[in-house]
């Protein structure tokens, strides 16, 4: 499947709509959330819809406080509100499919408008030329359409030559039609600064891969499958943490498929030496349930892998078996390295292997046992690398304060900068707003997962505390800007 765009590619449209600065006396009244709603309804060329709270993004990080930024975005930020109502979430939709690097066919947004003929005055003043089409006044500009009917705007955002006018009228349409289903609506009434709920059955819809060349019936249950399934993501920015966090909302044939276990007990540790990691990562597959999937969904994808890496691994592959990767692996992988700044890290391996993939790991003896300070162990269960001995015999490993959930996942990591010499790092510019950061833990089950970043302060917002820290290093440039 083609590359993805990431939850923070809206920061464009969320820019543009600072810019424009733009919003009634027509009686039309819609609020923009039930628009958006109704727009959504079996509308399967959408693939991700979701929402911004820009006013309560900004007031976090408080740009107010920086000099001569302040001025300038607060100057836009009064004349926005004037015409267009913050007080509620923007909310916007992307239509698929995407290209190579992750841009879709078109991204609308949906405002609330204050004042519709202010909202026209300024859209005038930024150079738009400004038509009435029934009851709807619309114009476009390179990239941008922007149509208003009462009290709801739409922005159309897109790339190359299109009929802006024709698809305001379109969308606006489809604005006056029912709702959509509710699991649509749970997503939407969700709090949070930044939330995004995607349509698995929209995105295979409109995705160009290898699926379609699957057999007719497996395309079939592939669509069954995906039909009324979404993933929801949530961003808030609190005091003293970021948080994003997903839930899978999946139907029942493809919660069947899901192949991530789970251990509160973490035993992968006891298996990954001893020592304060800097860094972590842990797996736990059901190799089986994977290996199926894969099998019957994209039975070419280990095959084009394997091929990728090279001989080695298409020579892996094959002492797998009719089995496949679940002859050669268990499902458990644990990786954890040790080091400061500049420092060379040590690390510690395990990869949890079936009786095939033990075959493979002695043949590899020669090669992990040259190095005096490495310990390589093939045991029953799998194989153990560690590559300075003071981490790998004696004592347990002790995880740093707040990634103590390392492990019992089927995918978990962490980061942690504590007592991290950051002056070692040669950090440039945005970089720097590392330097909040305390640590960083992911964890991820079938039924969603999260990202935690806590900050080093817990009184102020982690917008806030990086905002300090980037301009900390860029006093210089912030300092010329000229108004």
């Amino acid at each position: 499947m083609k590359r993805m765009f990431s939850p923070f590619a809206m920061s464009g449209l969320m820019v543009f709509i600072l810019l424009v600065s733009a919003c009634s006396s027509d009686p039309i009244s819609v609020d923009s959330r039930t628009a958006v709603s109704a727009f959504l309804n079996g509308n399967e060329e959408i693939v991700a819809f979701g929402s911004i709270d820009i006013d309560e993004i900004l007031m976090k990080a408080k740009y107010d406080k920086v000099p001569k930024l302040g001025v300038l975005l607060g100057g836009e930020l009064k004349s926005l509100k004037e015409v267009i109502d913050l007080d509620e979430p923007v909310y916007y939709a992307i239509q698929g499919p995407m290209d190579q690097d992750g841009v879709p066919a078109a991204t609308y947004a949906f405002l609330k408008v204050k004042d519709q003929d202010k909202f026209v005055d300024k859209l005038v003043q930024r150079g738009y030329d400004i038509n009435t089409d029934s009851d709807i006044k619309s114009g476009q500009d390179e990239g941008f359409a922007i149509g208003i009917r009462g009290e709801l705007a739409i922005v159309v955002a897109k790339t190359g030559d299109f009929d802006g006018k024709k698809m305001l009228a379109d969308a606006f349409k489809k604005t006056q039609g029912e709702a959509a289903e509710q699991r649509v609506n749970k997503i939407l009434d969700s709090k949070g600064d930044f939330v995004l709920g995607v349509s698995m059955a929209s995105l295979y819809a409109t995705s160009n891969t290898d699926l379609s060349s699957l057999s007719e019936d497996k395309q079939k249950e592939l669509k069954k499958m995906v039909d009324g399934s979404f993933v929801q993501t949530t961003v808030r920015f609190e005091n003293g943490a970021a948080v994003l966090e997903t839930k899978n909302y999946f139907s029942k044939k493809l919660k069947e498929r899901m192949f991530m276990n789970a251990d509160a007990n973490a035993p992968l540790l006891a298996k990954l030496g001893s020592g304060t990691p800097r860094m972590g990562i842990a797996m736990n597959i059901d190799m089986k349930k994977l290996n199926n999937f894969l099998r019957e969904f994209s039975p070419d994808a280990v095959g084009k892998l394997a091929s990728t890496m090279g001989g080695p691994a298409q020579m892996a592959l094959i002492a797998g078996g009719s089995d496949g990767l679940a002859g050669l692996f268990d499902g458990r992988m644990g990786f954890v390295a040790f080091g400061e700044g500049d420092d060379e890290p040590a690390f510690n391996v395990f990869i949890g292997l079936k009786k095939n993939g033990l075959g493979l790991a002695e043949m590899a003896k020669d090669i992990f046992s040259s190095s005096p300070q490495a310990i390589y162990n093939v045991g029953s269960d799998g194989a153990s690398l560690f590559t300075n001995a003071a981490f790998g015999t004696g004592g347990q490993l002790k995880l740093p304060q707040g990634c103590e959930n390392f492990g019992k996942s089927g995918i978990s990591g962490f980061i942690s900068f504590e007592g991290l010499n950051f002056d070692d790092l040669d950090l440039e510019g945005e970089e720097n707003m590392i330097r909040a950061i305390k640590y960083i833990t992911v964890e991820y089950n079938n039924d969603g997962g999260r990202i935690y970043v806590k900050a080093r302060k817990g009184q102020e917002n982690v917008l806030e505390q990086m905002m300090k820290e980037l301009l900390s290093a860029m006093t210089d440039e912030i300092g010329n800007i000229s108004i």
